[in-house]
Order: structure tokens, then sequence, then C-alpha cells
């Protein structure tokens, strides 16, 4: 057995009790696709008015909404995030700036698109973006003669309320464990070297326990580190706010989503090393559960990239 995996067994045992107490709601727990729709690009002669392509989103936005099956980003956020990152819709091109959107604005799905005149028809194209996995699919809708775009708006929801029921897990990033984040961050080496945690935690309700707390010491513990008592005697200090609220309900379910925001320092200098934020929705058979459960896969996600720095 080597080293690496004898640091993650030891780190399992030591939180053991806590380990099985989650594992008894972690078969209830499911991942919430969280997505944002972008105006659809008007082109060819119907370029010049770019009401219809916003029309179409808020159209399908709400066939959506009324469908029951994901979480959705207003339209009010999602402008304003688009503003921060000085994009337009149709500047969302890349892998890159899909994330950077998703990560603003805590979706994990984007769907785009755009509609256009061939011939004699008129098409609505809708792609569907997975921004964590950059997997992407589609579906559209068309019409002969002289029907007006906002006609197939209902034909498109259907087509894309079906990717997304068949879909989701394929477009979503699979879940994450601690043993997943460390394998990622198998690289860092924490060779003892120390780590003082300064985590504050609210869901709303009074919870033993804190998630982020909990899978911070089990990652930290499994790549090596030790967990120091005090920030003097650290040689880096990590600080985690975690933030969780009701969602409502999603299918029989009630769902919470989480933002986690996450930062590295050297305790001796207090040089600013990593810093990131992430959100999570997840739904569980009672809030406690998922708001946890949210704030764990976000602190891991989080952790998983931001600990690159610690090697």
């Amino acid at each position: 057995m080597n080293s690496f995996t004898s640091l993650l067994l030891a780190a399992t045992f030591m939180l053991l009790p806590t380990l099985a107490a989650q594992n008894t709601t972690e078969a209830e727990q499911i991942q919430v696709p969280t997505i944002a729709v972008l105006p659809f690009d008007s082109r060819g002669r119907q370029a010049e008015n770019e009401q219809i392509g916003n029309s179409v989103a808020d159209l399908l936005f709400i066939n959506l909404l009324e469908s029951g099956i994901c979480n959705l980003v207003e339209r009010a956020k999602l402008d304003q995030a688009l503003n921060e990152l000085h994009l337009s819709a149709a500047g969302l091109v890349s892998p890159e700036s899909q994330l950077q959107l998703g990560r603003l604005v805590g979706a994990k799905i984007l769907i785009s698109g755009s509609l256009f005149e061939a011939g004699d028809k008129k098409y609505l194209v809708a792609k569907i973006i997975g921004t964590e996995t950059s997997r992407v699919t589609g579906c559209s809708a068309s019409s002969m003669g002289k029907g007006e775009y906002l006609e197939l708006v209902p034909e498109l929801s259907g087509k894309v309320t079906k990717v997304l029921q068949q879909d989701s897990a394929k477009l979503l990033p699979p879940k994450i464990s601690m043993f997943s984040a460390a394998d990622k961050l198998s690289a860092v080496k924490g060779q003892q070297r120390k780590v003082y945690l300064n985590i504050t935690e609210e869901i709303n309700l009074p919870a033993p326990d804190p998630a982020s707390e909990i899978e911070l010491k089990k990652l930290l513990l499994a790549l090596g580190f030790e967990i120091a008592n005090t920030q003097t005697e650290a040689d880096f200090t990590i600080t985690c706010e975690a933030v969780a609220s009701n969602a409502g309900l999603y299918q029989k379910f009630t769902s919470a989503a989480a933002r986690v925001e996450l930062s590295v320092y050297e305790s001796k200098s207090h040089r600013l090393l990593a810093t990131g934020a992430t959100k999570e929705t997840v739904a569980a058979a009672s809030y406690i559960s998922a708001a946890k459960d949210a704030i764990a896969q976000a602190t891991l996600r989080l952790a998983g990239e931001l600990l690159q720095c610690l090697q």
C-alpha cells in the first residue's frame, strides 16, 4: 500500500463516525441542475431586431420554470454577471468564459441559441452547454411560410425539456467526494506542514458538524497536512465562508443553494495565494441534509482547484 493511499485511509478512519452519519442520507441527495437562459441571437433579415431573441429567451425561461425540472438564474442576475465579465451572450464561445459565467451565477448549464430564416423556413436553434464539463447538445424547431418565431417557442421548449431530462447527467459534473478531490490534488504533498482553518458557515438553522470544516479537514489530512490550533503556528491559513438557503421544492425533495468563498494565504506574510467562489444546489429529504451536502460539494469542488497552490 503506497503512502498516499495510507493517508487517505487514515483520514477516513479518523472521521468515521461523521462519514457514517453522512452516508445514511447520501442516497437521498440529488444534484439540482441550475440553468441560465441567454438571449437568442438574431441573424439574417431580423439581425436588427434583438428584441425577438430576448423574447424567445424569456418565453423559454417561463416554460422551463413551469416544468419544475430545474432551478433557473434570474435574468437580472445573468445580465449583471455578463456586465461584470465584459461579455455579451454571443461572446460566450470559449469553455473558459462559459465556466466563468457559470461560476458567477451558479449555473451548471447554459442555454443559448439563434433564430434565422433559410429559404421559406424559420428556425429556432437551442444549444445546451455544460459549463463545467464543456459538453454540448441541442435541439431545434422550424416552421414553413409566414409563421412567427415566437410561435415556435412551445415546440422548442418541449424539446429542451426532453433533452434536460435525458442528458442532464452527461452535462453536469459528477458528484465530488473527498477521495476524488484528493486524487485531483495528488501532486500536493502536505509533508506535515500546518494549516489553520478560519471557517464560518450559515445555513439558517443550528447544525452540528459544519460541512465545510469537516470536508477541508478530511482533505488536508489525506494530503499529509496537519491542522494547526492557532494561526501563529501555521504555515498556511485557509479562510472559508459558506452560506446556504432554501431553494424551494425540487421534484418531491427540499432543495438548498449554497455559496462558498475560499481563500488561501501564507500565514507569516499574509500573502494571498489563491481565492475563488462557487455555488451548488442540492435536493434531499430534509433541508438540513440538502444544505450541508450543497456546502460540502461546493467546498470540495473549490478546494480541488485552489489547493493546487500548496504544491
